[in-house]
């Protein structure tokens, strides 16, 4: 296949990654932005990420912790792991705040400026290029249209990038939810 064809199901995975860069104010189209979409995607694909705990709502909450850090020394902390271990995490707060005051100042969160661009296609990162490239060669071995288990299926194990700290923060093993993606997809 010279120019792939996509299915309908892939353009809208594609543009509700481009509308949720966008939202973010991000500068393309990434990994974790697909990754967002499939979480949110009503179809088949969705589901499955969303029986694995892949869900839009921890995608965004994991991104903009791994792209604007904790807001304060508190985020991010494991209350329950803490208490297994004797640390009282309520109590370390109070006395902190007894010492130094209430709700100490979060951390800033820092905003990349971004050249301002006009409404239309946002471009595609280079990791997201090489997860479509991906896609496009399963399909062309089987000999069919890019679908959405093929975005999918190369998504969830991109190399570096956002997306393997994403899945790790979750708890979501690559391989098992890739996987699952191809199993439901009847491959």
């Amino acid at each position: 296949m010279r120019n792939p064809q996509f299915d309908d199901d892939v353009r809208a995975l594609v543009r509700t990654a481009q509308e949720r860069a966008r939202a973010l104010g991000h500068p393309g189209i990434g990994c974790e932005h697909l990754l967002y979409a499939i979480a949110h995607s009503p179809t088949p694909l969705g589901e499955v990420a969303r029986e694995h705990g892949v869900t839009p709502e921890r995608v965004a909450a994991q991104t903009d912790r791994l792209l604007n850090g904790p807001r304060s020394v508190f985020d991010g902390l494991d209350a329950d792991a803490l208490a297994t271990i004797g640390i009282d995490l309520q109590a370390v707060r109070e006395a902190v705040e007894a010492t130094f005051g209430p709700a100490p100042v979060p951390r800033p969160r820092h905003r990349r400026r971004h050249r301002v661009r006009l409404p239309g296609h946002l471009p595609v990162t280079g990791r997201a290029r090489s997860c479509l490239d991906t896609a496009v060669k399963d399909a062309e071995q089987g000999g069919t249209r890019v679908a959405e288990h093929h975005i999918g299926a190369a998504v969830v194990t991109a190399d570096g990038g956002l997306v393997p700290p994403i899945l790790a923060a979750l708890g979501v093993s690559a391989p098992q939810l890739r996987r699952a993606i191809l199993a439901r997809a009847g491959r």
